[in-house]
C-alpha cells in the first residue's frame, strides 16, 4: 500500500490534482478536478487507486456539478443503483441519484449511534457511495467516518483467527419489516487492494448465526464499538457542493445531527 501510495501522489502531481489528508489514518481531501466534466481513463484509474489508499474521499469545489452529472461521474466506477428506496427517492432528473433530506431536533435527545455501511442489506456488497451536498448549514451537520481497515489491523491475532468464518445477518429492521435478512462475512477482503476489513454495523446487524444468541450479542457489540474509537474516525465538513466518494466495505459512516437544519443531499451508489 506504501507503494501505491507513493506512485498515486506522483501521478497526482502529473495531472494536477491534489490529495490532502484528513487524518494520519485515513480520508483525503480532493482538489484539481472538475467533476462536471467526463473523466479520462487515467483520472478514473487515479480515483480507484486514491480510494485504496484513503478510503474516503472528499472532492472539493464541486458546486456546479449537476444530478444527472453526478450520475454519470458515479457510473466511472460501477452501475448506479435504481432500485426504490424505502425514504430517499429518486431525483427527477437522474433516475440513480437518491435526495436525502433529513433533520430530526429529537435525535439530539439521546444517543442515535446510526454507524452503518451503505451495502450490508443487500445480496452485493461492493458499493461505493457518492454524496453531494445541496442544502447545508453554515456550520454543522458534517458526516463522520469511521475506517474498519484500520479497526481490524489492529485487532488481536488471536480475535482476527476467531472472526474467520463467521457470518453477520443484516436486514433493514423496521425500514422494510418483513424484509428477508442477507448474510455477509464478518471479515471482508477489498478486491482491489487486497486490505481486510470489519463488516458488522450497528444500524443493520443483528446476530451471528455460527454464536448463540448471547456470545452474537456480545461480539456485535464488540465489533460496533469499534467504530466509536477516535483514531479510526474522520468528519468530512461539507461545503456547498462538496461531494464525498468512499468505499462501503471498508469503512463506517454517521450522520452527526448536533443542530437543526433540514439538510438535503444527492447520493449514488454503485457497484
Amino acid at each position: 500500500m506504501a507503494t501505491l501510495a507513493r506512485d498515486l501522489t506522483a501521478r497526482a502531481r502529473d495531472m494536477g490534482v491534489t490529495f490532502k489528508p484528513i487524518t494520519g489514518v485515513f480520508g483525503a481531501n480532493v482538489t484539481g478536478l472538475d467533476l462536471s466534466r467526463p473523466l479520462n481513463a487515467a483520472t478514473v484509474d487515479l480515483i480507484e487507486d486514491a480510494i485504496c489508499v484513503y478510503r474516503v474521499l472528499a472532492f472539493r469545489g464541486q458546486e456546479g456539478v449537476t444530478a444527472p452529472q453526478l450520475q454519470a461521474f458515479a457510473s466511472n466506477f460501477g452501475a448506479p443503483e435504481t432500485a426504490e428506496h424505502p425514504t430517499h427517492p429518486n431525483h427527477p432528473d437522474a433516475p440513480g441519484v437518491k435526495v436525502l433530506v433529513s433533520n430530526s431536533p429529537a435525535a439530539r435527545r439521546g444517543i442515535v449511534d446510526t454507524w452503518h455501511s451503505d451495502g450490508p442489506t443487500r445480496d452485493e456488497t461492493r458499493y461505493i457511495s457518492v454524496l453531494q451536498a445541496i442544502d447545508i448549514p453554515e456550520v454543522g451537520r458534517d458526516t463522520a467516518f469511521a475506517d474498519m481497515v484500520t479497526a481490524y489491523e489492529r485487532l488481536s491475532t488471536p480475535m482476527k483467527q476467531f472472526l474467520e468464518g463467521l457470518t453477520g445477518e443484516n436486514n433493514w429492521g423496521m425500514q422494510k419489516p418483513g424484509t428477508p435478512s442477507k448474510f455477509h462475512p464478518l471479515v471482508l477482503t477489498d478486491r482491489r487492494s487486497g486490505a481486510r476489513a470489519l463488516y458488522a454495523n450497528k444500524l443493520y446487524t443483528v446476530g451471528i448465526p455460527e454464536l448463540r444468541n448471547d456470545e452474537a450479542a456480545a461480539m456485535l457489540e464488540f465489533l460496533f464499538a469499534q467504530a466509536r474509537v477516535l483514531e479510526f474516525q474522520l468528519r468530512v465538513n461539507w461545503d456547498l457542493g462538496t461531494i464525498a466518494m468512499w468505499n462501503n466495505e471498508l469503512v463506517q459512516h454517521y450522520l452527526v445531527f448536533d443542530c437543526d437544519y433540514q439538510r438535503v443531499m444527492h447520493r449514488v451508489m454503485v457497484c
